[in-house]
């Protein structure tokens, strides 16, 4: 079932893969493949089929995707250049996010790129273990633990 939710001038809506694979990817090439320089293969690792994908957009323009796998972890999530800095990033991560709860997993994961860091927190991640290198950018892991429901 696809969800919908409009903020002002952007839509943001799951996506459905097998039919919207091309502008997804096409998304995506432009931002991690020619911006961030990353190898098309790093990008596309097999796992997209059984994610859950969503988009913002501009009208009818796709200017934001990411998704999120099954065991929880949100990723791919990247904006169109000329859409950034005015909230997209952080209302598509929002959406993703409420996603990733609902499926039932102890824990949401991500890995930051470390400029977007301060974002995530503010969603209540924290960041666990030391820097590396994913496609020679530096992230660092963040986890967001479920609150425990126990009434004891």
């Amino acid at each position: 079932m696809a969800m919908s939710h409009s903020q002002g001038e952007f839509t943001i809506r799951e996506a459905d893969w097998n039919t919207e694979r091309d502008a997804l990817l096409r998304v995506r090439h432009t931002v991690f493949t020619i911006e961030q320089d990353v190898a098309p293969e790093e990008d596309e690792d097999g796992r997209d089929p059984e994610s859950l994908h969503a988009v913002v957009l501009c009208g009818a323009e796709l200017i934001a995707t990411g998704r999120v796998l099954p065991e929880g972890r949100i990723g791919r999530l990247c904006v169109l250049a000329p859409y950034r800095n005015r909230g997209v990033g952080t209302r598509l991560f929002a959406f993703l996010f409420e996603r990733a709860k609902t499926l039932g997993t102890p824990r949401v994961t991500l890995h930051a790129q470390l400029h977007a860091v301060h974002i995530y927190e503010k969603f209540g991640f924290t960041v666990t273990g030391d820097i590396f290198q994913d496609a020679n950018i530096p992230h660092l892991n963040m986890i967001w633990d479920r609150p425990n429901e126990d009434p004891a």
